[in-house]
C-alpha cells in the first residue's frame, strides 16, 4: 500500500524525501503510454486490477494515433490464438516489474513488447486459481475478460513495482491506479475460456458474465496496423533503495500491508515473515461501495496460520456523510458476513483526493459511527503529511492512533521519522527474505506503541458459540455476549436504570474511569454498574455522578439536607475559597460543604463573612455590574481610601464604598487612571475621549513635561497632563516640535508659507545657527528658528546670501536691488561688483555650473591670444595649462569644434 499523494517535486525535497519510490517513471499527464504486444494495446484507462469484473476492457481502444488498413476477423478464429495473445500480454509486464532502477527508460516497440511480461501471467494465473472453473465454455468475450483482468493487475502490479505512475490518480489504491489492458489477435473471434466466479461475491461474478455476454455480441475484431510515436519517459529521480527485510541497518519491520497484488504470496511467505520477527499483517478488503479484494480472506488466514495478527484497511472514496455511511456500510457488510471479530483493528485509508472537503472530520467520524454501531470500534487512519485534511482525519481517532506513510530515500534504523503516531509506513520497496516465493516488492512499517498489535491476534475470525445473551467470565475478565453470540463493545444499558461498558477488547471495566463523547466521564464500580451520586476516594477527595451517571465537572450538586458542593473542572469536590461569577468568593470546608451564614477565619487571622447565598462579605466582592467593594478585618467598609491588594494593585474606593475605574483627580492638580477592572495604571498609557493620550508613570500619577523612552525618542505632556500632538512647545527656552504620533521631530520641517526650520538629534530647535545638509546645501536659522533667505551681515563686514530655498549661495551671482554681488566658494560675497579673480569669473559662468573642465581663449590684441585649461576641483577652478595661441584678424570667425 503505498502512498502517492500528488506530491510537488523540488530540488531540495528531492535531497530528503521520495515521493513514491527512487527510480521510478512518472508519466506526464496528457501522454499516453503505449506498445503493440504483438496486436496487444496497452492504455491509460483506470481500471481495479484485482477485480474480476474487468470485461469492459475487451472493446477498450487506445488513445493513439492510427493509422494503416484494417482487416477483421471472423469466427473461426481458434481459443490458441487468444491464449498466445493473452501470454504475449503477460511477458509485457515483466520487464516493467525487472525494471525498478533504471533512472531513463526509453520504451520503444520492442522494449514494450517486453514490458508486460511473467507479472501478467503469475498474476493472471494466481486470480484464477481463486476462482471455481465450473462454467468453461468457448464464449469470446469471457475470455477476453478474464485475460483482461489478469493482465489488469499485472500491468498494475508491474507500475506498482517499478514506482512508475500510471494514471494522473496518484494514490494508494493499488487496485484503482492500474493501467487496464486489453488483447485481440489479428484473427480473433471465438475463443475457449472460463466465466470466472468472484472468491466473495456472487454479484462480481454476475456482472462479469452480464458484460462478457455483451462483448461477445461482437462478431468481428478490428485490428490496425499502428504507426505509433513511443514517448521516451525520464526518471529524475535517485536509483531505487530495494532492501530486504531482516536488514538490521533498517528500520524494524513490524508490519507489511498487502492488497490483491500480493496474492502470489504463499503460506510459506508468511511463514518466512513471522521467521523475520515481523507481528501483524493489514489487509486490503474494501474499496469504495463497489470493489472487495477477492483474495482477502484467503490472505487474512494465512497470515493466522503463520502466527500473524491481522488488521484491515477501507480505501475511503466519500466527500459526503451519505457516501460515507454507504461505504461504512460496505465495509461492514464484509466484516459481519465473514464473522470478522470486533477486536480487529480496522484502518480507514485517507489520501483519494475525492474525500477533499472541509467536512472530511464528519464524514470519517459518519464513517466509524457505522462500525461502532456494529461492535466495530477498534479505529485508526492511515494517511500522509501530504494529504490535504491530513489533520482534520487524525482529529477523530488522535495521533497515537495513526498509520503515517513517509518515505525516505533510505531508510534507517538509526534514523527513526513520526515518533509521535502509532506506526511509520516507511517503505514499499521492501523484498520478502531470502528464498521466499513471492519476489515483488511489499510495503513496510515500524510500530511505536503497540497500535497495530492492538487486535485480535490470529483469531481474526469469530465463530458462532453457545453464549447469546449472557455473560461469560474468560480467566478474570467479563465479557457478554449479544444475539450474534458476539461478545459487545460499548455501553449496555439494562435492569433499573444500570450502565456497564465493555471495551474495545469487549472486556467489562470496573473500578475504573471511562471518558466518552463529549468529555463525558464514567465510573464503574467493583461489581460493573456505572456509580450515581456521590464518591469518596483517595486522600478525602470526592466527585458526583448524576443519575444519568455522568461526573459533574464545573457545576454545583445539592445533597441530603441542603449541602452545596461545586466540583471543578477535574471533577474533584472543591474546598477553601472559590472565586466564581463576576469575581464572587465563596468558602468550602475540609468536607467540601459551602459555609452559609457563618464566620471564616483565613491564614494570617483575616476574617470573612458568608451570606445566606454563600458569598463572602469580607474582603474583595465583586457584585452588580462590574461593581467591587472592599471589607476590611473589622468587617467595616473602605471608603474614599486606598487598598493595596496581591501583586502591587491598587484599588481606590469612593465615597459610596465602589471602587472607582476611570480617571481621578486629586491633590495639586495630580491625576490618576483605573482600569476596568479597577486597578490603577503604573508605567502605561491611556487613551481617553477625543483622543487624549496621557501617560501613568511607576507610582501611578498621570505626567507633565518631557519624556524620553524608546531610542532617542521625546514626548511631552502638558500641565493638563494631556500628549502634546502637532504642537511646540518650549522647556528652558528650548523650542520642540511634536508630531502627529506625539514624538519629537529631528530634522528640517517646512510649514507655514516657505517656512523652514530645524530640530537636532536633540528634538532642540536650531536659533541663530548653521546647518549643513545632504550635498553639502548649508542653511541659517534666525533668532526665531526659521531658515533665513536674502542678504545676511556677520563678523567683520563678512556678507552671504540665501536663496528663496533657504539654501546658501556659492560661487555665483546674485542682484539686490541696484547691487551686484559674487559670493565665493564658502559662501562669502568676494566684491559688489565684480570678482577679484579669473577662478570667480570661471564659477560665476553659467556653464560651470554643470561643466567639469573649461577652456578660455582672451585675445590680446592682434592675432595673438592667451588659452587656458581649467578644472573644477571641489567648488574651486584651478587653471591646470596655459599656452599662448594665435586667432585671425577677424577673430575666430564661423569656425567650430576641431577647426
Amino acid at each position: 500500500m503505498n502512498f502517492k499523494t500528488h506530491n510537488h517535486i523540488n530540488a531540495k525535497t528531492t535531497k530528503r524525501f521520495k515521493l513514491y519510490k527512487s527510480g521510478k517513471l512518472w508519466l506526464v499527464a496528457g501522454v499516453t503510454f503505449c506498445s503493440f504486444v504483438g496486436s496487444a494495446i496497452i492504455n491509460d484507462q483506470i481500471a481495479h486490477a484485482d477485480t474480476v469484473t474487468v470485461a469492459k476492457t475487451a472493446t477498450t481502444v487506445t488513445r493513439t494515433t492510427v493509422s494503416a488498413d484494417s482487416k477483421t476477423s471472423n469466427d473461426s478464429a481458434s481459443s490458441d490464438t487468444v491464449s498466445t495473445t493473452a501470454n504475449k500480454v503477460a511477458n509485457t509486464a515483466s520487464n516493467i516489474a525487472h525494471q525498478p532502477n533504471s533512472a531513463t527508460t526509453n520504451l520503444n516497440t520492442s522494449q514494450a513488447a517486453t514490458a508486460t511480461s511473467s507479472t501478467t501471467t503469475k498474476a493472471a494465473s494466481s486470480i484464477l486459481s481463486q476462482a471455481d472453473s465450473e462454467t468453461a465454455n468457448s464464449n469470446t468475450s469471457q475470455a477476453v475478460t478474464a485475460t483482461s483482468s489478469a493482465a489488469t493487475e499485472a500491468v498494475s502490479s508491474a507500475a506498482n513495482q517499478t514506482g512508475q505512475k500510471v494514471s494522473s490518480s496518484n494514490n494508494k489504491s493499488h487496485e484503482a491506479t492500474a493501467h487496464t489492458t486489453s488483447a485481440a489477435s489479428g484473427s480473433i473471434n471465438q475463443v475457449s475460456s472460463t466465466a470466472i466466479k468472484s472468491a466473495t461475491s456472487t454479484e462480481n461474478t454476475n456482472k462479469a458474465t452480464s458484460v462478457a455476454s455483451n462483448a461477445a455480441k461482437h462478431q468481428a475484431t478490428t485490428t490496425k496496423k499502428a504507426d505509433l510515436n513511443l514517448t521516451t519517459v525520464t526518471a529524475s529521480t535517485p536509483e531505487t533503495d530495494v532492501w530486504t527485510i531482516g536488514d538490521t541497518t533498517r528500520p524494524r519491520v513490524d508490519v507489511v500491508d498487502v492488497a490483491s497484488y500480493q496474492s502470489a504470496m504463499t503460506q510459506s511467505d508468511y511463514n518466512k515473515l513471522k521467521a523475520a520477527g515481523v507481528k501483524t499483517v493489514i489487509i486490503k478488503t474494501i474499496e469504495g461501495t463497489g470493489y472487495t479484494n477477492p483474495v482477502a480472506l484467503a490472505q487474512a488466514k494465512m497470515a493466522n496460520a503463520a502466527g500473524l495478527n491481522v488488521d484491515f484497511y477501507h480505501y475511503a472514496t466519500f466527500n459526503t456523510a451519505d457516501t460515507a455511511q454507504m461505504e461504512a456500510t460496505n465495509m461492514a457488510n464484509f466484516l459481519v458476513k465473514n464473522n470478522v471479530s470486533k477486536k480487529v483493528l480496522l484502518f480507514a485509508d485517507m489520501e483519494d483526493a475525492k474525500t477533499y472537503t472541509v467536512n472530511a472530520t464528519a464524514n470519517l467520524n459518519t464513517f466509524w459511527s457505522v462500525l461502532n454501531a456494529l461492535g466495530y470500534t477498534n479505529h485508526g487512519v492511515y494517511t500522509s503529511n501530504t494529504y490535504l485534511y491530513r489533520d482534520a482525519v487524525i482529529k477523530t481517532v488522535g495521533q497515537s492512533r495513526v498509520w503515517r506513510a513517509q518515505y525516505p530515500y533510505t531508510p534507517s534504523a538509526n534514523n527513526l521519522w513520526n515518533t509521535d503516531d502509532g506506526a511509520w509506513q516507511f517503505s514499499s520497496t521492501a523484498l520478502l527474505p531470502s528464498g521466499s516465493d513471492y519476489t515483488g516488492y511489499i510495503d513496510v512499517s515500524i510500530c511505536y506503541n503497540g497500535l497495530t498489535e492492538d487486535s485480535a491476534g490470529t483469531n481474526t475470525f469469530s465463530t458462532p458459540n453457545e453464549f447469546v445473551n449472557q455473560y461469560h467470565w474468560e480467566g478474570n475478565k467479563l465479557y457478554f455476549y449479544g444475539s450474534n453470540g458476539q461478545p459487545i463493545t460499548g455501553f449496555r444499558h439494562y435492569g433499573n436504570n444500570k450502565l456497564e461498558y465493555y471495551g474495545s477488547d469487549h472486556a467489562q471495566y470496573r473500578n475504573r474511569y471511562l471518558t466518552a463523547a463529549n468529555n463525558q466521564l464514567y465510573y464503574f464500580g467493583s461489581n460493573g454498574d456505572a456509580i450515581t451520586g456521590l464518591r469518596h476516594y483517595a486522600n478525602n477527595k470526592l466527585e458526583y455522578y448524576g443519575t444519568d451517571h455522568i461526573q459533574y465537572r464545573n457545576r454545583y450538586a445539592t445533597v441530603g439536607n441542603n449541602k452545596l458542593y461545586y466540583f471543578g473542572s477535574n471533577g474533584d469536590a472543591i474546598s477553601g475559597l472559590r472565586h466564581y461569577g463576576n469575581n464572587k468568593l465563596e468558602f468550602y470546608g475540609t468536607d467540601h460543604i459551602q459555609y452559609r451564614n457563618r464566620y471564616y477565619t483565613a491564614a494570617k487571622n483575616k476574617l470573612y463573612y458568608f451570606g445566606g447565598n454563600g458569598d463572602a462579605i469580607t474582603g474583595l466582592r465583586h457584585y452588580g455590574h462590574n461593581k467591587l467593594e472592599y471589607y476590611g478585618n473589622d468587617h467595616v467598609q473602605y471608603r474614599n481610601r486606598y487598598y493595596t491588594a496581591a501583586k502591587n494593585r491598587l484599588y481606590y474606593f469612593g465615597s459610596n464604598g465602589d471602587a472607582i475605574s476611570g480617571l481621578r483627580h486629586y491633590g495639586d492638580n495630580k491625576l490618576e487612571f483605573y482600569g476596568t477592572d479597577h486597578i490603577q495604571y503604573r508605567n502605561r498609557y491611556y487613551t481617553a475621549a477625543k483622543n487624549k493620550l496621557y501617560y501613568f508613570g511607576d507610582n501611578g500619577d498621570a505626567i507633565t513635561g518631557l519624556r524620553h523612552y524608546g531610542n532617542n525618542k521625546l514626548e511631552y505632556y502638558g500641565a493638563d497632563h494631556v500628549q502634546y500632538r502637532n504642537r511646540y512647545a518650549t522647556v528652558n527656552n528650548q523650542l520642540y516640535y511634536f508630531g502627529s504620533n506625539g514624538d519629537a521631530i529631528t530634522g528640517l520641517r517646512h510649514y507655514g508659507n516657505n517656512k523652514l526650520e530645524y530640530y537636532g538629534a536633540d528634538h532642540v530647535q536650531y536659533r541663530n545657527r548653521y546647518y549643513t545638509a545632504a550635498k553639502n546645501k548649508l542653511y541659517y536659522f534666525g533668532g526665531n528658528g526659521d531658515a533665513i533667505t536674502g542678504l545676511r551681515h556677520y563678523g567683520n563686514n563678512k556678507l552671504e546670501f540665501y536663496g528663496t530655498d533657504h539654501i546658501q549661495y556659492r560661487n555665483r551671482y546674485v542682484t539686490v536691488g541696484n547691487h551686484r554681488y559674487y559670493f565665493g566658494s564658502n559662501g562669502d560675497a568676494v566684491s559688489t561688483n565684480q570678482p577679484q579673480t579669473e577662478a570667480d569669473i570661471i564659477g560665476s559662468m553659467r556653464v560651470a555650473q554643470k561643466a567639469q573642465q573649461i577652456v578660455t581663449v582672451v585675445q590680446n590684441g592682434g592675432s595673438t591670444a592667451t588659452l587656458k585649461l581649467w578644472q573644477k576641483q571641489g567648488n574651486t577652478w584651478r587653471n591646470l595649462l596655459t599656452s599662448s595661441s594665435r586667432i585671425g584678424n577677424g577673430g575666430i570667425g564661423n569656425s567650430h569644434e576641431g577647426n
